[in-house]
């Protein structure tokens, strides 16, 4: 449990535990750094760092839920829903695989994957001009 920062969950779980409303107009999005769909208003303005950081492992298993298309079994998952029962992030309609989310991941994910193929491309080429090898070793001369 201490990969999933549970710490910082257990001690922010009122606070979760509050956000318990559901913005109507709130909209999914892609996360990058969770690799995950989070939507417009789970991410409260009074989360710390260590409490984004925990959630992002959990919008990442949603995520990966979603993805298959079925809800899979968790004891991480099972004591942040009896630690903060009412965090709008446990909404089972938020856990359904919709093609809007689906639409919304895929966009995210290859927008992500774009990106880190063009960074790899201009190190390769940085590298390359600098008499390094990919690895960054000096080529023998």
């Amino acid at each position: 449990l201490a990969t999933y920062r549970m710490e910082a969950v257990e001690t922010g779980a009122a606070l979760l535990d509050s956000i318990c409303v559901p913005d109507p107009n709130a909209t999914p999005r892609y996360d990058v750094m969770s690799d995950a769909i989070i939507w417009s208003d789970e991410d409260h303005p009074k989360l710390t760092t260590e409490l984004i950081c925990a959630l992002r492992q959990i919008w990442h298993f949603r995520t990966h839920c979603i993805l298959q298309g079925k809800r899979i079994d968790s004891d991480v998952i099972d004591k942040c829903v009896r630690l903060f029962p009412h965090w709008i992030g446990f909404l089972s309609e938020r856990w359904n695989q919709t093609p809007e989310v689906l639409a919304e991941y895929r966009r995210g994910d290859i927008t992500t994957r774009w990106c880190l193929r063009n960074l790899e491309r201009e190190c390769e080429k940085e590298a390359n001009n600098n008499g390094m090898d990919t690895k960054g070793s000096i080529d023998a001369v």
